[in-house]
């Protein structure tokens, strides 16, 4: 039995990009603790199969479309969900994608695309939960963020960029949120076997199967980074980094700036010479 056991029962959930990955694993858990759970996707046709496979095992759960880059369809999101249950008792930001490469070879438009999606799809969805939670004074929102979103990482810069800007929403808004009884929860992961690196955007020699390869950390599963992730939002913390590879080098971070980016940058010297990739700018 996990150390949640009984925190989500009865309770009402948004999960965006819900119908794979991470967000898949919330959605399914959350409903086997008795949830409802509301699988928020662009990919509609994935968010109705998995409700219908959890509704089959008696859970409740149902589908709704949401692109998380167009604030009226956020908006929309949160008016049907109050619509039919009246609150939202925790707002998962969830939906991101991935890009890599070496910063000469990121385009504007990865750029632009990524933070879009990271930072502004949830900084929406943050927007449109807390104004709902402000009214009924209570809630909790939880945004997916990552262990970049505590220090640097290069050959990530775009995604980087965002999870950083997503930790710095999440904490600026916690000092506002306590008058209205509203938690913040930032979750920072480290490198979770899901489908985010092949569907990720890639720039220059680099590719998904590549960049899989320069992890120099053992990949968690999902149900791994669904139990720490809720046992965090169970908890209220303010930021959850995991698993312990994370946590140690948030802290060298924190002590020692300068000798965590001298670490990677010893590591891109042996990325080069490992994988050779061009240094060439364009």
């Amino acid at each position: 039995m996990s150390d949640y056991s009984g925190k989500f029962s009865g309770k009402i959930a948004i999960v965006t990009g819900g119908a794979s990955g991470l967000g898949r694993g919330l959605c399914e858990e959350l409903a086997r603790l008795g949830t409802t759970v509301v699988i928020a996707d662009i990919a509609l046709p994935a968010a109705e199969a998995l409700a219908r496979e959890l509704t089959a095992a008696s859970r409740s759960a149902h589908a709704l479309p949401v692109d998380v880059t167009d604030p009226r369809s956020v908006d929309a999101l949160i008016a049907q969900v109050v619509s039919a249950h009246g609150r939202i008792d925790y707002m998962f930001n969830n939906a991101g994608i991935a890009a890599g490469g070496e910063f000469q070879d990121v385009s504007a438009e990865t750029m632009r695309r990524v933070i879009e999606i990271n930072l502004l799809g949830a900084s929406y969805g943050t927007l449109a939960a807390y104004r709902q939670m402000i009214r009924q004074r209570s809630g909790q929102i939880v945004n997916i963020g990552s262990m970049w979103s505590l220090m640097p990482c290069p050959m990530s810069v775009a995604y980087v960029a965002a999870k950083h800007g997503l930790a710095g929403l999440t904490e600026s808004i916690r000092p506002e949120a306590d008058a209205h009884g509203i938690d913040l929860t930032l979750i920072c992961p480290g490198f979770i076997r899901t489908n985010l690196f092949t569907s990720g955007t890639y720039g220059g020699a680099l590719d998904a199967e590549q960049a899989v390869a320069r992890v120099p950390f053992k990949f968690i599963d999902v149900p791994t980074a669904v139990h720490e992730t809720l046992r965090a939002v169970a908890a209220k913390k303010t930021i959850a980094p995991f698993p312990a590879y994370v946590r140690v080098m948030w802290w060298m971070h924190r002590l020692s700036p300068r000798l965590l980016t001298w670490l990677m940058t010893l590591a891109m010297r042996y990325q080069r010479k490992r994988f050779d990739a061009s240094t060439t700018p364009h």
